[in-house]
């Protein structure tokens, strides 16, 4: 099994989730307000720093979990083409996983 921990702002919410249903993915865990620094800027929902990120975390199937990787680099790349190259605030890992319980 794989780990994937999708970290995007929360005003891509809607489309992730709906990429992931079209991925067939049946559980996940989200974290709203998830506050951090990186590439694409600051999120800490804050008066300074407006925006806030999200975060799914869902345990897959390697090859599924192949499948969402790629749908997601495509959602990422469409919108990077539409934003005219602006970088796009999503980061995905991918860890292993073991389910114990």
């Amino acid at each position: 099994m794989k780990m994937l921990l999708i970290v995007f702002r929360d005003s891509l919410e809607d489309e992730i989730v709906v990429l992931l249903k079209e991925f067939n993915v049946k559980a996940f865990t989200e974290l709203h307000k998830v506050g951090g620094t990186g590439e694409t800027g600051d999120a800490f929902h804050s008066f300074a720093s407006p925006g806030a990120n999200s975060m799914i975390l869902t345990a897959l199937a390697e090859d599924q979990a192949e499948r969402v990787v790629e749908g997601l680099k495509s959602f990422r790349d469409q919108l990077a083409k539409q934003r005219k190259g602006m970088k796009i605030p999503l980061r995905v890992f991918v860890l292993p996983c073991l389910q114990v319980v």
